[in-house]
């Protein structure tokens, strides 16, 4: 990892912070602004931590805007995080898919006074890893392997992008397709994983030891949203359907997510056929965001239940129930299974425990405005019954969103 740290910035509390972190193999290097030689101090206050290295930050700057070269521009930017009090370095910094501490506009708050090892500390806690995920293979069939993306898939990427067959039905997919937004593309992936924001796989059918080529990717946001392209030679082969099967154990075994979800344009019936093939229903088209005001179909697939038939039978009545809006099986305290209802009316507030040793408690239905705090045990619970979206929004607040 590598710090930038802009000189204006810098502060000796961090002395014994840097110290360490150069001591963990990892570098700090100082970012100068105009005139910052004149003005240097002698000796200088960060010499008991002296920096790996000086750098200009018109340089910086003229390096993420295509205008000059840089070595840094070779690094991972995922592994970089600039420490700076300018918007302008901060915004580049960010397009350019670094991490960032600052007073204002940054990924994380560090002010003048404030304690670098923590807010080090909280920003890389949100980092995911992401794991290879394999097939298990079948006799007769080449075993589809997801691994994280690598620098060496930027001329796969270029060359499946710039087809116009594929930008027609991607919603992030521009044609023509610039010749750096490919590497754009995979600094964004990384700094997105960085900062607990999703997963990027590729798509890949080794044939040995060596590193299989790009064939298209899959993205899992921490929210439970999929999306996925596959390069055009590569279509019509059944590879979006076994790597969303890949993603969707992953996320509701390993993850525990609520559900998944999933859009895609009107005319993408592919893309459809994938999300009907992993189970997902319908949930009928609307627009899709503030950005994209395009009507999209819109799919989703809650996580299914563990549940014995005498339990189902028991919370039938609750479930046919018009007045309950949500239903969750959720962990207790000491490990075992409840259920919470939340529903309109006298009802709520109510509790009972069924012959089969299951506990169920009824909440009002105000409990899941977003206002209100919500009870922690719910979270990573299993969704019974839904109305609407209101249920997958309240365990999804209780999650939390990463970062905020």
């Amino acid at each position: 990892m590598e710090l930038l740290i802009e000189e204006a910035l810098w502060q000796p509390c961090w002395q014994g912070t840097l110290q360490g972190w150069q001591g963990q193999g990892n570098r700090w290097q100082l970012l100068r602004g105009r005139g910052g030689e004149q003005g240097a101090v002698t000796p200088a206050p960060w010499a008991s931590c002296p920096p790996d290295g000086i750098l200009s930050a018109s340089g910086l700057l003229a390096a993420w805007l295509g205008e000059d070269e840089s070595p840094l521009m070779t690094a991972d930017p995922s592994r970089q995080i600039l420490i700076s009090a300018s918007s302008v370095l901060l915004t580049l910094a960010k397009e350019s898919g670094l991490l960032t501490l600052g007073p204002n506009g940054a990924d994380m708050r560090l002010g003048a006074d404030g304690d670098l090892a923590a807010a080090l500390q909280r920003l890389l806690a949100r980092r995911l890893m992401t794991p290879v995920l394999r097939e298990s293979g079948e006799q007769g069939t080449a075993t589809l392997v997801l691994r994280p993306l690598q620098a060496t898939d930027e001329p796969a990427i270029l060359r499946y992008c710039s087809d116009a067959a594929l930008a027609r039905y991607t919603l992030n997919i521009p044609h023509p397709y610039p010749p750096e937004a490919a590497r754009d593309w995979l600094a964004m992936s990384g700094r997105k994983a960085a900062l607990g924001l999703g997963r990027t796989w590729a798509l890949t059918l080794p044939m040995g030891d060596e590193l299989a080529p790009l064939l298209g990717v899959i993205s899992l946001h921490w929210h439970g949203e999929l999306a996925w392209w596959v390069g055009v030679p590569w279509q019509n082969r059944g590879l979006a359907t076994r790597a969303a099967r890949l993603v969707r154990a992953f996320a509701f075994e390993q993850l525990r997510l609520p559900a998944l979800t999933a859009r895609h344009m009107p005319g993408n019936l592919a893309s459809g056929r994938v999300m009907a093939k992993l189970g997902m229903h319908h949930c009928g088209r609307r627009p899709g965001s503030v950005r994209q005001l395009a009507e999209l179909d819109h799919w989703r697939l809650d996580r299914p239940p563990r549940l014995p038939d005498d339990l189902k039978e028991a919370l039938a009545p609750w479930l046919e129930d018009e007045r309950v809006a949500v239903v969750i099986l959720h962990e207790d305290e000491v490990g075992g299974q409840e259920v919470a209802l939340f529903m309109e009316g006298a009802g709520a507030g109510g509790e009972w425990r069924l012959p089969a040793g299951l506990t169920v408690r009824c909440h009002p239905l105000a409990w899941l405005a977003p206002e209100t705090p919500g009870v922690q045990a719910h979270g990573g619970g299993v969704l019974l019954k839904d109305r609407g979206e209101l249920g997958l929004g309240y365990l999804l607040r209780l999650r939390g969103e990463p970062g905020a």
